[in-house]
């Protein structure tokens, strides 16, 4: 029963979902935070100890290295990824609500044996309804979540640029005039926040290709849906006038 409810769990998660959402985000969620356990730490955890001042002065170092870095860029990548994860778990757990009242609405139909085929049509009927929900949720998260992607995208770019400066000259207190300090491997800092720049920017583009996906596929749908109708109505129609009984017979 376990295994069962598990599967209706999936079906129900993958139920709206294109094979871009299904795949390429997850695939691209994992590969960011693989990419945060295997090179952030190293290329980013001495930023602080090896940041170089030209000047020997108490509290100028670390005021300079805040302004290079307003925030560290190991924490706002770690807290980009859950800010991002938050839209699918929140969907999550509305699709596991609705696999629950699904099947306590079922078990409920099953005990009334008596009107089996009245229960049967508004079990399907909120089956319906319940699906509907799900697909808005879906889009609804979808959104969420490209409005995230696009924030931390400008943020990234606010804070940090596409590139780490060899050197900067630094002008805040309490440094007395202008201090040159080195940031240590600019080069490796470099390469590291065009990738993540570049995955977040992936992540972006198939999170907008797959509401394109779906708005295409239910314009599909609603076109199907509008076409079989009118053939039902017109052979309904041909069928009906073929039953007519004939009142004007000829006169011989």
């Amino acid at each position: 029963m376990c295994g069962r409810f598990l599967r209706q769990l999936l079906a129900e998660e993958s139920q709206h979902s294109t094979p871009v959402g299904r795949l390429l985000l997850p695939v691209l969620l994992g590969f960011r935070l693989l990419l945060l356990a295997a090179a952030g730490t190293g290329v980013y955890g001495d930023e602080q100890s090896e940041f170089v001042c030209n000047t020997q002065q108490p509290g100028c170092k670390a005021a300079c290295y805040d302004a290079l870095h307003p925030l560290s860029p190991l924490r706002f990548w770690a807290f980009q990824v859950i800010l991002v994860a938050v839209p699918s778990t929140l969907y999550m757990g509305f699709t596991l609500y609705h696999v629950i009242w699904h099947w306590e609405e079922s078990g409920n139909v099953k005990k009334e044996e008596e009107t089996l085929i009245q229960e049967g049509e508004s079990s399907r009927d909120a089956s319906g309804a319940g699906s509907r929900r799900l697909l808005w949720a879906y889009v609804a998260h979808m959104g969420v979540r490209l409005v995230l992607e696009g924030l931390s995208l400008g943020s990234q770019y606010y804070l940090y640029g596409f590139k780490m400066p060899s050197s900067f000259a630094c002008r805040r207190e309490p440094c007395l005039g202008s201090i040159t300090c080195n940031p240590s491997r600019p080069s490796e800092k470099t390469i590291l926040l065009k990738t993540m720049f570049g995955v977040s920017g992936l992540c972006l583009s198939f999170t907008l290709l797959e509401l394109l996906f779906l708005y295409l596929g239910r314009q599909r749908r609603t076109w199907k849906e509008k076409s079989s109708s009118s053939k039902n109505f017109s052979m309904s129609e041909s069928t009906r006038r073929q039953k007519e009984p004939t009142d004007n017979f000829p006169v011989v």
